[in-house]
């Protein structure tokens, strides 16, 4: 079947014959995509949470900034 005769025969479709093709050619499309693979989205964003010191606060650390940060919020 050619392209064009694929376009007639659409034309012809009723609107819930059309939705149905729409339906099955959207899982078709969907299926024959790759789904993403962990490995590639870590490699993207490896380095994204690092800080701009270059250095991980130490927990200690953290902790009294949260401590002041609510000081501050219920002054």
């Amino acid at each position: 079947m050619t392209y064009a005769q694929v376009v007639t025969q659409v034309k012809r479709m009723s609107q819930a014959e059309k939705l149905a093709l729409m339906k099955v050619l959207a899982d078709t499309l969907a299926y024959d995509l790759p789904a993403p693979t962990r490995k590639r989205t870590i490699k993207y964003l490896y380095g994204a949470l690092r800080p701009k010191t270059g250095r991980i606060p130490s927990n200690k650390k953290l902790r009294q900034e949260y401590h002041d940060y609510l000081i501050e919020k219920y002054k």
